[in-house]
């Protein structure tokens, strides 16, 4: 049996590699083409643009991985069942499930790796990209004033009423820093007017307010607090996404919210994506081979057809749910982010057992 995963695993290689990147050529031609589109691509180095398309190019292929896995189980299974290649497993003794069984090997590995991508390599990347997409002014349309704004310091969780941007500097109105020196003490830094310069914070005219076993210290220093801490002040304006975040970055964001009121949940979606879409290159390597098996009589590509059909249907559902339905107060995060998987693995287990 070692020579049936051998055989299959062989298999699928191929058109997994030229599924997966042929995809990925397609976003990378059409981000280019959106480039040309907005900027005079004369006036921007070739270097610059190659390195904005690159670094987004691992976004992209937590998205087409998927696509590869689902095109790739098909093409196999449906060549295989084709040439009756199926029926001799079978007849030696080989469930339907027995042959999916290196599919949903490779699937798992494809699934493992892609979360790899999404936690380790994506974060960085994404961030590099939106470093060089604002230089080249593509995130040049954010505001240069922003009111109630609220950023979370080494120390400090921060909120500014009014910020106004001038180049790298800030200058900033009703400010308060928040703190937690150490267990049961809370100190609250406020201050009118506020500075930031060059990864330093002056904060005029301020009051430090310290909660102590139920006791209040208020201290009124003469000069200007100063702490040093550099930002990139774009940041504050267009907030790093979700994307550019890690696993702990994402939990420590959403704990930060939650503490100052504010509605987590989109991040607790994202959170969750960061799971489910490497765990659907998994489902599709055990839903693509049971189509491929259903019409591989009817024509060598009409169960690939069907299951890059099955692919857009997933999509659709997965940005529905994830965008619309994870909107309602009832739905939980995790249900949102989870429910085109869980759909489309019941219709596969109930599938198989229909085969078998």
């Amino acid at each position: 049996m070692k020579k049936l995963d051998t055989y299959m695993i062989r298999e699928l290689f191929v058109p997994f590699l030229i599924g997966t990147f042929s995809v990925v050529l397609m976003f990378q031609a059409n981000e280019y083409i959106a480039l040309a589109k907005l900027f005079n691509l004369e006036n921007i180095p070739a270097k610059a643009v190659f390195q904005f398309i690159l670094d987004l190019t691992p976004s992209y292929l937590n998205l087409t991985l998927p696509v590869g896995m689902a095109l790739a189980s098909s093409l196999a299974m449906s060549r295989v069942a084709r040439e009756s290649e199926l029926t001799a497993f079978r007849v030696a003794g080989a469930k339907i499930m027995r042959v999916i069984r290196p599919i949903a090997a490779f699937g798992l590995v494809v699934s493992i790796g892609n979360f790899f991508l999404v936690e380790k390599v994506i974060p960085p990347a994404t961030k590099a990209a939106n470093r060089i997409g604002y230089t080249l002014g593509i995130l040049g349309m954010a505001p240069n004033v922003k009111t109630n704004a609220f950023l979370t310091l080494r120390q400090y969780a921060a909120n500014f009423e009014f910020v106004e941007r001038d180049g790298d500097d800030l200058r900033i109105r009703g400010v308060t820093l928040i703190e937690h020196p150490e267990p049961g003490v809370m100190a609250l830094t406020s201050a009118k007017t506020a500075t930031y310069h060059n990864g330093q914070w002056s904060f005029h005219d301020a009051y430090f307010r310290v909660v102590k076993d139920l006791e209040l210290q208020v201290f009124h220093p003469k000069q200007d607090f100063v702490i040093n801490e550099s930002i990139v002040s774009g940041d504050l304006f267009a907030p790093p996404m979700a994307e550019e975040m890690s696993i702990p970055e994402l939990l420590e964001s959403i704990k930060d919210g939650k503490k100052v009121g504010s509605n987590t949940k989109d991040l607790e979606v994202k959170l969750h994506v960061k799971f489910s879409v490497p765990a659907a290159c998994l489902i599709f390597a055990v839903i693509g081979p049971i189509f491929a098996i259903y019409f591989a009589r009817r024509g060598g590509f009409v169960g690939v057809f069907l299951t890059i059909m099955l692919v857009m249907v997933y999509y659709n559902a997965f940005i529905i749910s994830t965008q619309i339905i994870s909107k309602s107060p009832m739905v939980p995060a995790w249900f949102a982010a989870w429910l085109p998987n869980m759909l489309f693995l019941i219709a596969g287990v109930i599938a198989i057992r229909r085969l078998e």
